[in-house]
């Protein structure tokens, strides 16, 4: 659902989501407000709480409330400047209808200024102009569809806005000093013999944050311009004229104050520069929020299918394995299970840390054979190599391999089974064959072994 506070914040003027019901007879019911930003708390002052009725603050108006209403469930967008005598000042106010809600109940943008007296030169065309790009930029974004593919549809419509030759996002990591391209769009007739996946090179990027400075975005639009460029970056500035780049600007994508990249254009149209930089600012704080967001949960989601220790996949990543090659019917695999021998012992006579510097030496030499991504901690002592992209003849030189390591380095033991499917059995019976010769396997180890068998311990 669209994260109305993040909409609201991006906005520098008082401005508030609404919730508008409709009534069984059809005519207006309760309208709350349901998110504001601290202009509007400055604004409204301290009783503004989210989920109140807007004549908790205001008097009630059943103009207002029409005016609401038909913006909402008609879905159209509102503007009226009127005089407020409750308050002794005029309101320029402008509501636009958000998409959600249902049959009963709607949501709404509304943000206004105030005037002490009558201004008839209010401008407010370029506020709502920008407010419906953002809008349909937000809801873009949040979309359950491919976020990368969302961030290129809003950057293209960017780039159409600016008659921009490209609107790019670069993505970067202070701590390993690297960058990459997240998203770019480009003008198919302005961007020819070109790269498009050539980016500058990090000693250029981390420039940048000193040509910014104090402000919050760059803007080169004629040569006065980039003459302070060359000062600060001759080679970076020699780069951009020998390329052809003629206008730019760049604007930091933050999160909770740090820099998480930065996106820009390139010879857009500079007519339109003062509309661009405040449409460009506000996005620049939804981008930074909403990639940093879904960076994060890409994080979650490789923490929480991770094993902790040895930093292999874990059980449920390996269900989703499962689930993948049956669902995009992958016929051949191979599977090998790998036991630990003698894990118990380890830990009952030298302790948890040794256990541990146990567990790691079986899995490095397991990564001798094997990619990271096809191995598996499914248990304490238990691990699966599941491999799609190979052939019979290097699967069996695979399992082979591992069997020689276990055998030639003293320290290792490991009780080894595996079975190739062909497609002819399921991928439970697969599983299961290799299995039951791994349980052999170990059967012969404790046979020969009987001091390791943690099972002839009390």
């Amino acid at each position: 659902m669209l994260d109305f506070q993040i909409l609201t914040d991006s906005f520098s003027i008082p401005c508030c989501v609404m919730s508008v019901e409709k009534t069984q007879e059809g005519g207006c019911g309760d309208i709350r407000i349901i998110a504001s930003n601290k202009e509007y708390k400055e604004t409204m002052g301290p009783k503004v709480y989210d989920g109140m009725l807007y004549h908790e603050l205001v008097p009630k108006d059943n103009k207002f409330e029409d005016f609401c209403f038909r913006s909402v469930f008609d879905k159209k967008r509102m503007h009226a400047y009127v005089e407020v005598k409750a308050m002794d000042c005029w309101i320029d106010e402008q509501v636009v209808p958000l998409e959600g809600g249902d049959e009963n109940t709607g949501y709404c943008f509304y943000f206004f200024e105030m005037t002490k007296n009558a201004d008839v030169e209010r401008m407010s065309s370029v506020t709502i102009n920008t407010a419906e790009i953002i809008i349909r930029s937000i809801l873009t974004l949040m979309s359950t569809e491919d976020f990368r593919q969302n961030v290129w549809i809003v950057m293209e419509d960017f780039r159409r806005i600016a008659e921009a030759m490209a609107c790019r996002i670069i993505l970067i990591d202070e701590e390993s000093e690297s960058a990459q391209l997240f998203c770019g769009a480009y003008d198919p007739e302005k961007y020819t013999d070109r790269p498009t996946n050539i980016i500058p090179s990090y000693d250029v990027i981390k420039t940048w944050k000193t040509a910014i400075g104090e402000s919050d975005c760059l803007i080169l639009q004629n040569e006065y311009d980039f003459e302070f460029l060359q000062d600060i970056d001759p080679i970076w500035y020699k780069s951009l004229k020998d390329n052809g780049i003629t206008s730019l600007i760049i604007i930091p994508l933050t999160r909770l104050g740090n820099t998480i990249g930065y996106m820009y254009m390139i010879n857009y149209n500079t007519d339109k520069t003062a509309d661009l930089r405040e449409l460009i600012e506000i996005m620049s704080y939804i981008l930074g929020s909403e990639i940093a967001n879904n960076q994060m949960v890409k994080k979650l989601a490789l923490i929480s299918g991770t094993d902790g220790l040895t930093g292999l996949n874990n059980r449920y990543t390996f269900k989703q394995r499962l689930e993948n090659i049956v669902s995009e019917k992958q016929h051949n695999f191979g599977i090998v299970n790998m036991d630990l021998n003698g894990l118990k012992l380890v830990n009952d006579n030298e302790g948890h840390d040794e256990g541990d510097a146990y567990i790691m030496e079986c899995v490095e030499a397991m990564k001798k054979v094997f990619d990271r991504e096809d191995l598996y901690r499914v248990g304490g002592d238990e691990f699966l190599a599941i491999l799609t992209s190979t052939t019979k003849e290097k699967f069996e030189e695979m399992v082979e391999s591992i069997k020689s390591l276990a055998s030639d380095q003293p320290r290792i033991s490991m009780a080894i089974g595996s079975f190739w499917n062909d497609g002819e059995m399921s991928t439970r019976d697969a599983i299961r064959k290799a299995d039951e010769e791994m349980y052999e396997n170990k059967k012969e180890y404790y046979a020969k072994h009987p001091e390791y068998d943690r099972r002839n311990k009390s």
